[in-house]
This record gives C-alpha cells, structure tokens and sequence, in this order.
C-alpha cells in the first residue's frame, strides 16, 4: 500500500542462509552494500550476535522474532530488537508447571547452541527460586546436526537418571528426532513426565500431521488473544497458502514485525527525515579488495529509525505492542 508512505513502497528482499553461519554473514554483507534501512532475522541467535556488530555499526536496526535468548544485552546490542517475548518467559512458565505438580527436580535436553544453552541457564535460575532444579542436563549436535546414534547415546543416559520429568529445549528437526528414539526405548510411556517449547506447538500448527511418539507430551505456545483483525488475517492466509500450511504464533510476530518497520519508516518520513547513507570512516582503509567493503555504508537516519521502532505503539495481530 504505497499510501501509508506517502507514495513509497517498501520493498523486501529474501535471503536464506540455509542454516549456514557463514552464508548468513555474505548474505548481510551483501544487503548493507545495497542501502538497507533494516532486515528482519536472523533466525537464531548465534547469528544474532555476529550481525548486530555489523547493525552496530551501521545503524541499521536488526529485528527478529526468533532469535529469542534470554541473554541479549539492549547495551551491547542497541540495534538488536527482539519482536516476541524472549525464552525467559516460556521457562517461567516450565518453572511454574514443574512446582504446581510438586516435581522437584527436571532433566534438562537441548541443543548445543546459544539460544538453548542459555534458555535451559534461565530455566535453571526460575527453578531455583521455586526450590526446584535441574539434576541433570543431556546436550545434543546443534540442530540440524543431531543424528539418531547421538540421540540415542544421549536418552540412554537419561533414561539411567532418577528424574522421570524431561525438558526438551531444541527446534523441530532434533526434537521430533528426540521423540521418535524416545519412543523407541519405551520413554513415552506412564512414569514420564515430558515437556517441551515452543518449538512443538510451532510443528503441531504448521502441520496438520502428528505423530505418535508425541501423544501425551506438554508443549507451550506464546499467548496471542483472539480478535477480529487475527481472523480476518487467518482466513486470507488460508487462501493464499491453499491450506499447505498452518499460521504459527511466529507467522503472526514476523507479520507485525514488518508492521513495526513501516511504522517506524512512516513515523521517520513525516518528519522531514531523508533515507540517506555515508561512508565508514573505519572501513575506507581497508582497500576492500573482492570483498568490496568500502560499499558498506551508514544509514543516517539509523538512530532515529531504532528509536522510533522503540516507541512502537500499536495493536498487532499479536495484540498489543510495545518496548
């Protein structure tokens, strides 16, 4: 709708990275040479922290609804923006499950990864004050890496512990992985407690497929409360995906986070702000070579975009919406 910038588009251009760290780097390199005034990702958090030195530096705002560890720093990172409540709040959610029922110690199995090691560290601090605690923790290959053997190795061992309450804390492909091999050595059964992220109820409404090696387990889901506009947006999407794939609460997030963008563009443009960009003092000796750095260049108007998208005040289809 080019009205709501007053004749402006805002165009966006896809880029996946294929879970590649490496090509996730090129890929934002690239962007920052072509006058970006934000991108939206990375999808984990180990990217998180590699791109917003680069979103540091060149002021544009770096916005993601997936990249959820608890740990980020708005001071070292001012130009990384969470747009979904972040791992702390699922796993005070798990804390406060695990004291209703009167379960006293958890096993904790995750990902080796930023996002899971430190999401499992606030699980273990939100136990603590509720006099509950993790008694032992199984690590897995970062997603997509593990492989069956390594889970098996991995439950074989859990399944030797005294705590019969599990936490799953990974993304889809390990943790339907988890599941299949843990119902395999007779884990999903009476006796066991399972609980897993969000990661799950993320799989469950994407898909209309379940299987069976999760009946009985506990997922969470992030809170998005019913309204007309979330229907009215569910039913369009039913059409344009003909129904290939169900609208997760983080379809809803990635939704309003453009939302946000535009928003915050518009805030900027009627302003008498003008999107422009200048070279990087730090970057013009370093010759570029093939790598081209000098095309790298600061979007003036960063600090005023992030502070606007700061001031975010607005009902999404995620509900209300601030910082």
């Amino acid at each position: 709708d080019p009205s709501i910038l007053g004749g402006r588009k805002l165009a966006i251009s896809m880029y996946d990275s294929n879970y590649s760290g490496f090509l996730g780097i090129v890929g934002a390199l690239q962007y920052m040479e072509t006058d970006t005034v934000a991108i939206i990702g990375p999808q984990n958090s180990v990217m998180a922290h590699i791109l917003s030195h680069l979103a540091n530096e060149l002021h544009v705002p770096l916005l993601s609804f997936t990249a959820l560890d608890p740990n980020f720093s708005p001071l070292q990172y001012p130009y990384f923006i969470q747009t979904a409540p972040n791992d702390l709040f699922q796993m005070t959610a798990i804390a406060e499950m695990v004291r209703y029922f009167g379960y006293r110690e958890v096993t904790a199995v995750f990902s080796d990864d930023d996002q899971s090691r430190n999401g499992i560290t606030a699980l273990g601090e939100k136990l603590a004050q509720r006099r509950c605690k993790i008694s032992y923790k199984s690590v897995l290959p970062p997603d997509p890496t593990a492989t069956r053997d390594d889970i098996m190795n991995e439950l074989v061992k859990v399944r030797l512990m005294e705590s019969r309450v599990i936490v799953l804390h990974t993304y889809s492909k390990t943790g339907l992985l988890v599941f299949d091999v843990a119902q395999s050595l007779g884990m999903i059964e009476s006796g066991y407690v399972w609980i897993a992220t969000t990661w799950l109820s993320t799989v469950l409404d994407s898909t209309s497929k379940a299987a069976n090696s999760i009946k009985g387990v506990l997922t969470l889901r992030p809170h998005t409360p019913d309204s007309e506009k979330k229907k009215a947006f569910s039913s369009r999407w039913n059409q344009l995906s003909n129904g290939s794939i169900g609208l997760n609460p983080y379809g809803l997030y990635a939704y309003d986070t453009v939302w946000m963008i535009a928003n915050a563009v518009k805030l900027f443009l009627d302003h008498g702000g003008t999107i422009s960009f200048s070279n990087d003092s730090n970057l013009s000796g370093s010759g570029g070579g093939t790598l081209n750095l000098a095309a790298l260049s600061i979007f003036d108007g960063g600090k005023q975009l992030l502070s606007n998208i700061l001031q975010t005040n607005m009902t999404g289809l995620t509900g209300p919406i601030g910082f």
